[in-house]
């Protein structure tokens, strides 16, 4: 939202399918030995393992190191999933993160934002943003492509625009590490901070309203961070 400082937000999700007492019947505790393993559609080898040998980079990256190459890689990706956390069964792991939650923001200028995050989707980490405004919207879809559409209400047309795209093997977050680092370096080189669009301040910014957020979750009050010096950047 620009230099606009959050002044409201609340937010409510939880824990709510990936516990024991939702967990299938006939279900093992590891996903690669589960009797039920091609019925269930979170276990790790399908997530995993079967994409790897055309896609190794993510989600399987987290796994285990990728710099083996395809054969190596393959090798310890099975022996990660046999052994560490990343094969037990989803509902019996020690996990305390919500696999549902929405965050409602307010803004100083009367602008408001919804964040939704849901585990149950289509599309695996897959990020998608509409900004609503008083001529027209933008909707961004990153499972379609790295272009965003702007709609008009006046002439009720669609516009696309392109974006920028990382070189191959440069995709990490959507692209964002890469672009992150470019203009890092493209700040350096040409002695420009002006080159960082967004910086430290500002990234730390927003993680205080996650924790904001968090306190809001927990306690189910309203939190209001432009309030509480817990929440302001010093």
């Amino acid at each position: 939202m620009g230099n606009k400082k959050c002044v409201k937000l609340s937010s409510f999700g939880s824990l709510h399918h990936f516990r024991k007492e939702k967990k299938p019947a006939g279900g093992g505790t590891r996903c690669l030995q589960c009797p039920i393993e091609t019925k269930c559609p979170y276990s790790a080898k399908k997530i995993y393992l079967d994409p790897a040998p055309t896609k190794p980079r993510w989600p399987m990256s987290p796994v285990c190191d990728i710099e083996d190459g395809p054969g190596g890689y393959l090798a310890n990706l099975t022996k990660a999933l046999e052994t560490g956390p990343y094969g037990k069964c989803v509902y019996e792991v020690d996990n305390d993160v919500c696999d549902n939650q929405v965050v409602n923001f307010e803004f100083s200028d009367g602008a408001t934002a919804t964040l939704t995050m849901v585990a149950f989707t289509e599309h695996l980490c897959s990020r998608k943003a509409i900004v609503y405004g008083t001529h027209g919207q933008l909707t961004w879809d990153e499972s379609k492509g790295h272009f965003v559409e702007h709609y008009d209400f006046l002439s009720q047309s669609t516009t696309i625009h392109e974006s920028d795209v990382p070189p191959p093997l440069n995709w990490g977050h959507g692209g964002a590490d890469y672009f992150l680092m470019k203009s890092f370096v493209e700040a350096v080189a040409a002695g420009d901070k002006d080159c960082i669009l967004s910086g430290p301040k500002v990234s730390l910014e927003t993680h205080l309203l996650t924790f904001a957020a968090e306190e809001s979750r927990l306690s189910g009050a309203i939190v209001k961070p432009s309030e509480d010096p817990r929440w302001a950047v010093r």
